[in-house]
């Protein structure tokens, strides 16, 4: 190693002056030939700017020029000076400043003379020969006066100056360089004279080192960073002898030359630290391995026998696994209950960790619940030395209690003395819980209700409960060992007990309603549920069979039944089974192509025997009208009341729709005969919807619509009628349910909206109120009428809103007129609907009060129907209205079912002669009496008459003879919005009527 180090170094040392050498040598060579070039570029110019003076004597001699001479002349001038002032050029490049300067001015003059040349040459092509010559002279001293050739020579004396300082440098650094390599030949042998003193002292460490290794009892060995063995020692050897077959072996072929000669189980290897493993050799030898990176990148590995401390470690380990790893709980106390050691099943059972336990007194488990002379007999038998067994109730550290079969035995050192206790503890809850449910099992298997019986692979009966005895007449000592078929009644087929033993088979299980014998031979229903038993091959061997008496739930179903599908009151059919026979009657309809009629009857005139005689009298007349219904039908059709004082009739195979008349015809005189109930006499009637299948639906849903929508149609047009569905009550229907959706809107959206028309004193003409007239202005069907949505309001309860907003916008804008000048009352339109949605007095105060209207400045007006409603809430409300100084009037009279007794009970102030009294009316016609008849009435009673409909001068002057007070209609104005209105008011000029 030593030898090569050396020749290292006198290798490295020669190269160094090698390289110096050819580096001085090569920037002097590179100097030289640049100092050259430039030499020869200045005598060059020298020559050419000499030749350029003397072609320029000639001239202006006026001797003959060659053109071509002179003109190569100026060319290779100008060449060599755009070459000679390229800054980038080798020329310029390196020419120190002021040879720079220099050699920009010396061009700078050249310059000067070429255009003192061209004068010349000027001249001489322009003047004579006598003043040529007198000008040339000039031009020649002038010329001869620019001493170009003395700035070359000062330009060529500087570079020269700066060359030679250059080569005074150059020899000054290459005596520097030769100082420099001897002073590094000095000190390159110094050098190696050290390091030759290092390698002896070196190789005496090494086996200094190597000696102090072999003294080790550990194996060692160093690796150096390229992993190659520096230095072992003879117990590495001796741990493995296998690795002297390749003396030459790297850290990298351990692993392989170890692979047949011993195992390793790795014990710590954490990354960037030492990693240490256990090594087991096929010598019988267990090494503690330690492999240590050192700082240069080398390894130094340690191998120490552990064989002995390794034996006694794996039985100790052994032992430790077998504590750990048992599966009944261990705990080691001393002679005072202190835990000292346990294994995870105790902790496991307690709940308490390992850190809780030791420490504590075992006394921390006590469930409390125990006997304290178990505890004493416990600490005397081992106080004796001997073992204690028993089963304790202990306490989970959660709280729960549990149940442990113990093994108590003492420990003793060499002496004999008792240090310790040993507990081997089983958790034990879980078959105390079994014996207890077994218990309880046992408690219900003979107290159950339900009928018990296990029977054996081969069917016969092993065991059976007292509920089993007390439902089939059997006692335990005559179904033992008999079949279950002992049961069987005969009313299930073969077939049926296939199927459930295929289900037991294959399910485990079965259960279902069954027909079984008492021992008295009587037949009863059960629920019966079997389920297989299967032993550990997963064969069969019990069946278990649990069944009750039904008997009694059979009958509560059939009674449950009848009154799901059943009318209680009628004891008809009710909706859910009319629906259901009427989808059956459409099956059969389809397969046997009959024809089937739906009858939908609604009566007539119901209400009043509800309202006149009570619900109980109702109720009497809803049974006799069923038992009539009946009495009009076939056996095989159906009758069903459909709720209320609603009826369906179902038909079945009819030949046409002139028999489902027939049977219509035949109802409507049925119901149409005189009722008995309290003694009178009651009529009533029914108006009956009629659809037919197939052709007008195909759903049980929609038959049952197109009924109900025919029967309406009924009511419509007189009532105690009947009338067949068409396609056009559908449309009118649908058009009815699409409006019903678009009035939902309307308010919200603005489309509904306020027309007032006013109301004039008969003889002057002079305005003294408006009725508001509610429009819809529906954005695509346009303006509809009041007659189309206000019905359906009141039947969808839109009508509660509106009314509200009605009343709200009204009283304000009568408020702002009355504002402006204008007085003028307001009269507003109500329905009863309208007290069933929450219009009462307290709110229409509350509007009164918010819009500052006077209260008698407002009129409700009414319809006659409403007067048929002759119950005390209707007079309560309306008088409610009447005490907060609101007038009432009844609109439309005469058309209705309006007597005197109404007008004398409801708290009136108004009469509107409806429009149908007034449009024909002349002196001499019926329609005048009635008119007459009308307002002589009112006169009587002391109330206000206004005429409606009034369109002609001659209507309002027949009115006024009539003595009839006000009127309204289009003679004076046709109902407007209420800006229309405010324009009216202003230009409206009352006319008084002029009497002939």
């Amino acid at each position: 190693m030593k030898v090569s180090l050396n020749k290292s170094l006198l290798v490295l040392m020669g190269l160094i002056l090698l390289i110096l050498i050819a580096v001085f040598v090569q920037n002097r060579s590179v100097h030289y030939h640049e100092h050259n070039d430039r030499l020869n570029l200045l005598r060059d110019l020298r020559n050419l700017n000499s030749e350029l003076d003397q072609q320029l004597i000639s001239l202006t001699q006026a001797a003959d020029l060659d053109a071509y001479t002179y003109a190569s002349t100026l060319n290779a001038l100008e060449n060599m000076r755009e070459q000679m002032l390229d800054h980038a050029g080798r020329f310029y490049r390196d020419l120190p400043e002021s040879s720079q300067a220099l050699l920009t001015q010396y061009w700078q003059t050249h310059q000067t003379k070429l255009e003192q040349a061209q004068a010349i040459q000027r001249l001489l092509n322009q003047a004579d020969a006598d003043t040529f010559t007198a000008q040339a002279a000039a031009a020649r001293q002038g010329y001869f006066a620019l001493n170009s050739r003395s700035e070359l020579n000062t330009l060529e004396i500087d570079y020269q100056a700066h060359v030679n300082s250059g080569l005074r440098n150059a020899d000054l650094f290459s005596m520097t360089l030769l100082l420099l390599t001897t002073l590094l030949m000095l000190l390159m042998g110094d050098l190696l004279r050290r390091l030759q003193d290092t390698g002896h002292r070196a190789e005496k460490n090494r086996q200094r080192l190597q000696d102090a290794v072999n003294s080790l009892d550990a194996g060692f060995a160093l690796f150096d960073q390229k992993g190659q063995r520096i230095l072992s020692n003879q117990r590495w050897d001796e741990f493995y002898p296998w690795l002297k077959a390749t003396p030459d072996y790297r850290w990298s072929d351990l692993a392989q030359l170890h692979r047949e000669h011993l195992t390793c189980q790795t014990q710590d290897q954490t990354p960037g630290s030492e990693h240490r493993v256990v090594e087991y050799t096929h010598l019988g030898r267990w090494l503690q391995v330690s492999d240590t990176p050192t700082a240069e990148g080398g390894i130094v590995s340690i191998r120490t026998d552990i064989s002995e401390a390794q034996s006694t470690q794996l039985e100790l380990r052994k032992m430790g696994r077998a504590l750990q790893q048992s599966p009944t709980a261990v705990v080691i106390t001393d002679t005072r209950g202190i835990i000292e050691t346990l294994n995870p099943k105790m902790s496991e059972m307690t709940g308490y960790s390992p850190e809780e336990l030791i420490g504590q007194d075992v006394a921390l488990l006590r469930s409390g619940d125990m006997d304290p002379e178990i505890y004493q007999d416990l600490w005397q038998t081992l106080k004796q030395g001997k073992e204690w067994r028993g089963e304790m109730l202990n306490r989970r550290k959660n709280g729960e209690l549990f149940w442990d079969a113990s093994i108590i035995s003492p420990l003793r050192n060499e002496q004999g003395e008792v240090t310790h206790y040993i507990a081997v503890k089983e958790d034990i809850t879980l078959r105390k819980h079994a014996e207890e449910q077994l218990r309880m099992i046992a408690a219900v298997f003979d107290t159950s209700n339900e009928a018990i019986m296990i029977a054996g692979r081969d069917g016969t009966i092993k065991a059976v409960n007292p509920a089993f005895t007390r439902i089939t007449g059997y006692t335990q000592e005559e179904a033992l060992g008999r079949n279950p078929n002992m049961l069987s009644s005969g009313r299930h087929d073969h077939l049926f007990y296939e199927q459930m033993w295929h289900s037991l088979t294959e399910k485990g299980e079965w259960s279902g309603e069954i027909w079984n014998r008492r021992k008295n031979g009587n037949v009863y229903p059960e629920w019966l549920s079997i389920s297989t038993l299967r032993d550990e091959e997963g064969q069969i061997c019990d069946f278990v069979s649990v069944f009750s008496d039904i008997t009694q739930r059979k009958k509560d179903e059939a009674h449950i039944r009848h009154q799901a599908y059943y009318d209680a009151l009628t004891q008809l059919p009710n909706r859910n089974l009319l629906l259901d026979r009427l989808e059956v009657a459409l099956v059969t309809a389809d397969r046997d192509q009959h024809v089937i009629a739906l009858l939908f009857v609604d009566l007539d005139r119901f209400k009043n025997v509800n309202d006149t005689l009570g619900h109980e009298q109702g109720d009497e007349l809803l049974q006799q009208v069923a038992t009539r219904l009946s009495q009009s039908v076939r056996e095989s059709d159906t009758v069903a009341r459909f709720g209320g004082d609603e009826f369906v009739v179902l038909l079945h195979n009819i030949h046409s729709d002139r028999d489902a008349a027939l049977i219509a015809e035949k109802i409507i005189r049925q119901l149409s005969s005189p009722f008995n109930l309290a003694g009178r006499e009651i009529f009533i009637g029914a108006s009956i919807g009629i659809t037919l299948y197939p052709g007008d639906a195909e759903t049980p849903e929609a038959l049952v619509r197109n009924a109900d929508l025919a029967m309406y149609q009924a009511k419509q047009t007189g009532r105690n009628c009947f009338r067949f569905f068409t396609s056009s009550l559908q449309e009118h229907a649908n058009t009815l349910m699409e409006m019903e959706q678009d009035l939902r809107l309307a308010l919200d959206q603005n489309q509904l909206e306020v027309f007032y028309q006013p109301l004039v004193r008969t003889l002057s003409g002079k305005i003294t109120g408006v009725e508001a007239l509610l429009r819809w202005r529906h954005p695509t069907r346009g303006m509809i009428p009041p007659d189309q949505f206000i019905p359906l309001a009141e039947d969808t309860g839109l009508i509660g809103p509106i009314g509200l907003w009605i009343l709200e916008t009204t009283c304000r804008q009568v408020k702002a007129w009355r504002d402006q000048g204008h007085q003028l009352y307001l009269s507003v339109n109500i329905s009863g609907r309208q007290r069933d949605l929450g219009l009462d007095a307290e709110s229409l105060q509350q509007i009164l009060h918010n819009t500052e209207l006077p209260a008698d400045q407002l009129v409700l007006e009414i319809t006659e129907g409403m007067l048929l409603d002759d119950s005390d809430e209707t007079i309560v409300w309306l008088r409610a209205f009447k005490d907060l100084g609101v007038h009432l009037a009844i609109d439309d009279f005469g058309t209705g079912y309006s007597s005197l007794s109404y007008l004398k009970r409801f708290p009136i102030d108004t009469l509107k002669i409806d429009r149908e009294f007034i449009r024909d009316l002349t002196l001499d016609n019926e329609d005048a009496l009635l008119v007459e008849a009308i307002i002589s009435m009112a006169h009587s009673l002391k109330l206000r008459l206004i005429a409606e409909g009034v369109e002609t001068a001659e209507q309002r002057c027949i009115l006024y003879q009539l003595g009839c007070g006000y009127l309204q209609g289009f003679h004076f104005a046709r109902p407007m919005p209420a800006i229309e209105l405010q324009d009216w008011l202003v230009s409206y000029s009352p006319q008084r009527l002029q009497l002939g």
